[in-house]
């Protein structure tokens, strides 16, 4: 049961990534991000799921292999609760460097996940 919960929650990081890269397919560089304060919200929306799965997700188990999973976390509590402390040039580094190192390492947990319960290890 705990593969079914972690999964789906693992799931929506996915689907958040893609939104974001949605969101943002025709933006080229920083400065085309900053001037839609449209795409800045939904990404910054998108931030808050992809945290907010992966705190669900680790709550369940704990020992998950997400790098920056406290980072990530931190920044949604930023989005919540400290939004004048957002700055956009980082939001787009992460963009750009972070979320497709954590769209390769959520695939790779479900691949396990898939693999281990194929053989019956869960």
């Amino acid at each position: 049961m705990a593969y079914r919960d972690i999964s789906v929650w693992l799931e929506d990081v996915l689907i958040a990534i893609e939104r974001i890269k949605q969101h943002n397919s025709t933006i080229n560089s920083y400065s085309d991000y900053i001037q839609s304060q449209l795409i800045i919200d939904a990404t910054e929306r998108n931030l808050e799921v992809i945290a907010e799965a992966i705190k669900n997700a680790i709550k369940i188990n704990p020992d998950l292999s997400i790098s920056n999973s406290s980072k990530i976390i931190g920044l949604r509590n930023i989005i919540n609760h400290e939004y004048y402390k957002i700055e956009n040039d980082r939001i787009w580094i992460i963009i750009k460097k972070d979320l497709p190192i954590l769209e390769k390492e959520v695939k790779k947990i479900l691949e396990d996940f898939e693999r281990r319960l194929e053989l019956n290890e869960l």
